[in-house]
């Protein structure tokens, strides 16, 4: 594990993209900006998985494909999932692409939709689902996520969206095990668990020293500038060396440097500071 020579540097730089004035408008451009809108517990939970999963690809397809997802569920994300039509939302979603990289389909996304009402309808949440099925002391990032993302994989999908899940969705729902980063569920977990400006603090139980940094390009970009990790590519052990490398700066709470690293990274793209 890397260890920090230069700590007090990178606190600067980080605390620097922590200011409050930066972080208190940040949901305006940001996925966690649709979860923002409502205020039951359940509402936010169910908000923030979906923000989170289909979080792929350029900011233009993200908000794209949020704003027609949400304008389907309406104003109670948690009723509309638990009740929903998967023939209604099969036609609705009839000819969707989400041009990101990955090329996301209608049928891609109302699978999603289907393993997450099944989720609901099974379990009640997001969160007692990931409990039930963790193993006993793994209440960890990887436990969790890696037992809600499994489950949510082994329900059988119905012939009408095609018998099983498609190469995409099933890569939205790729779990730590399989070595993927789990960018967008590493931020739903940190949604979760942390409470600040940005963070909803609504996993009570789930210990901040336990999340993980969701590792995406920009982030990738700021942890190798500010030697945060020695490793070349992006994946789970590239996001848990920079985590424990962050530990450094803050035992107890290291991801909530998540958000200045994002900010440092874009910064970086536009030559805005020295690479």
């Amino acid at each position: 594990m890397p260890m920090l020579k230069n700590l007090e540097t990178v606190r600067r730089v980080l605390d620097r993209q922590r200011r409050k004035d930066f972080l208190k408008d940040f949901h305006i451009s940001d996925p966690v900006g649709f979860p923002k809108r409502f205020r039951r517990r359940e509402d936010v939970e169910t908000s923030s998985f979906i923000a989170s999963v289909f979080a792929i690809g350029p900011r233009y397809a993200i908000f794209r494909t949020l704003e027609k997802v949400f304008d389907l569920i309406g104003t109670s994300p948690h009723l509309a999932i638990i009740n929903l039509d998967i023939a209604w939302l099969k036609k609705e979603m009839q000819g969707y692409i989400q041009f990101a990289y990955k090329n996301i389909t209608g049928n891609d996304i109302a699978q999603i939709l289907f393993v997450l009402k099944k989720i609901l309808n099974d379990y009640g949440s997001i969160e007692s689902a990931a409990r039930s099925s963790m193993e006993a002391g793994e209440e960890t990032a990887f436990g969790l996520l890696t037992a809600l993302l499994e489950q949510m994989k082994a329900y059988r999908i119905p012939a009408s969206l095609g018998g099983s899940l498609t190469p995409r969705a099933a890569a939205l729902l790729a779990s730590p095990r399989q070595g993927s980063a789990c960018k967008r569920m590493n931020m739903f977990l940190r949604w979760m668990t942390r409470k600040d400006e940005i963070d909803f603090g609504i996993y009570k139980w789930f210990r901040t020293d336990e999340l993980v940094v969701p590792l995406d390009v920009n982030v990738s970009r700021a942890a190798r500038q500010l030697n945060l990790t020695s490793r070349k590519t992006d994946n789970w052990k590239t996001a848990v060396e920079i985590t424990h490398t962050l530990k450094e700066l803050d035992p107890v709470d290291p991801v909530k440097y998540d958000v200045p690293l994002f900010l440092y990274g874009i910064k970086l793209r536009k030559g805005l500071v020295a690479s």
